[in-house]
């Protein structure tokens, strides 16, 4: 290696030391500075504003729609069906013909039979009188004793009871067989028995089809087929199962708010109806909950039997208040009482917040005045503050006395009470750092 060669390495490797000793003296300079002059970050919490409004205490609950009143419609005669002039969702008028059956031939017989025995017993009651009179006649003329004359009279009241008791059984069976007036004066073959509308309202559910044969609803062993299902539309109610933890604080009359999962965008009046006295433990369930019928006061042709619901049943409503968010108001206790963490059993403590100092108004800085206020400030800009509140639910506290609307406090009063009394704060709003 020459000694030019010699003499630029040499310089090259002083370059590399000199330059290694700057940045580390800048590194040690730079620790020092940060340990010894700089200012610490300060911490800052944020800060909510006391605003007016509602404050509404109520229990969120889901349930289904259903129909108040609900009639199932069986034949009264067995038979075939024939015609089927109505679909399940069309509406119908009390007396309007929903089905015609062919009936079972026996069942012709048998009102044939009946038909027959009201004839043969007016033949029957006619020879009686005739019989009576004659006898009466003898009677008269001592020609006939009064036992004989008295059997004759009794044999009489016996035939029309008789023949009473026909009759009706005739109309009995041409009711149940919804038969016309032409149809009940005429010896023809009845082929057609009416299955007619109980009631006004829509059809819910048809369970049968033309040419299936269907069981008498008379029927004690079967209990007959159910051909039609017909709901009164005109009468709603929301059925829920409300937990035994919220059943105490129903009551009858209480609003409900109802929204119906197909119409998310609408909410619907009601009120609590009735409240099972007994509560029920499902099956593979510890809970115990009570069947809670609400009446739908809004009347809305859109509603179907079946569709789910959210109903918030609402407690309490104060509107136009003062309020604050739940996480920004604090009960504290004594401080023996925090410590064994005993509580008494209905037992209040102070209800507190943690007051901001009154910002500026928010207003034009290029003209020189104040900006708009921070929305977080450092932990000595606030203050204790002792309150008097009202309704309290899960989301929000009315605020009474200590605050009024436009005040700042902390979000979350518990996090600066732990900040201040030296605890470790749980989770809450993220910290802010200048």
């Amino acid at each position: 290696m020459t000694e030019t060669a010699k003499r630029k390495r040499k310089k090259r490797g002083l370059k590399l030391k000199l330059t290694l000793a700057v940045v580390v003296l800048a590194g040690i300079g730079s620790g020092v500075y940060f340990k010894f002059f700089s200012t610490p970050p300060v911490e800052k919490f944020a800060a909510t504003r006391v605003l007016k409004g509602s404050v509404v205490d109520k229990l969120a609950e889901t349930g289904s729609i259903q129909l108040v009143r609900t009639v199932e419609v069986k034949s009264t005669v067995a038979g075939e069906v024939r015609k089927l002039p109505v679909e399940a969702g069309d509406e119908v008028v009390e007396g309007q013909v929903l089905a015609l059956i062919e009936p079972d031939p026996t069942q012709s017989l048998q009102l044939y039979q009946k038909r027959s025995a009201v004839d043969q017993a007016r033949i029957r009651l006619k020879e009686q009188e005739q019989d009576v009179v004659r006898r009466k006649s003898l009677y008269e003329r001592k020609m006939l004793s009064t036992e004989e004359y008295e059997r004759a009279a009794n044999n009489l009241t016996q035939t029309r009871n008789q023949l009473r008791l026909a009759e009706l059984e005739v109309e009995v069976l041409e009711a149940k067989a919804n038969l016309t007036p032409e149809q009940k004066h005429s010896d023809l073959k009845t082929d057609e028995i009416k299955i007619i509308a109980p009631i006004d309202g829509v059809v819910i559910r048809r369970g049968v089809e033309i040419g299936e044969v269907v069981a008498s609803g008379l029927s004690s062993f079967t209990g007959g087929t159910t051909m039609f299902e017909i709901g009164d539309p005109s009468q709603m109610i929301v059925k829920s199962e409300i937990s035994e933890v919220d059943v105490g604080r129903l009551q009858v009359g209480q609003p409900v708010e109802i929204v119906a999962d197909a119409f998310p965008d609408t909410t619907y009046r009601g009120r609590v109806r009735w409240v099972a006295p007994v509560g029920e433990k499902k099956a593979g369930s510890t809970l115990i909950t009570f069947e809670t019928e609400i009446e739908l006061l809004d009347h809305e042709p859109r509603l179907r039997q079946g569709m789910s619901c959210d109903v918030d049943i609402v407690f309490a409503r104060h509107d136009s208040i003062a309020y604050l968010p739940a996480e920004a108001v604090l009960e504290v206790f004594p401080e023996d009482q925090e410590k064994t963490q005993e509580k008494v059993k209905g037992q209040r403590g102070r209800l507190i917040a943690y007051l901001a100092p009154a910002a500026a108004p928010p207003t034009d800085s290029a003209a020189g005045r104040h900006p708009a206020p921070a929305d977080s400030l450092a932990l000595d800009q606030f203050t204790e503050v002792e309150l008097k509140t009202g309704l309290e639910t899960s989301t929000r506290t009315e605020i009474l006395g200590g605050l009024e609307a436009g005040d700042r406090v902390a979000a979350n009063a518990q996090q600066l009470r732990d900040k201040k009394t030296g605890k470790i704060a749980p989770p809450g709003p993220p910290m802010e750092n200048d």
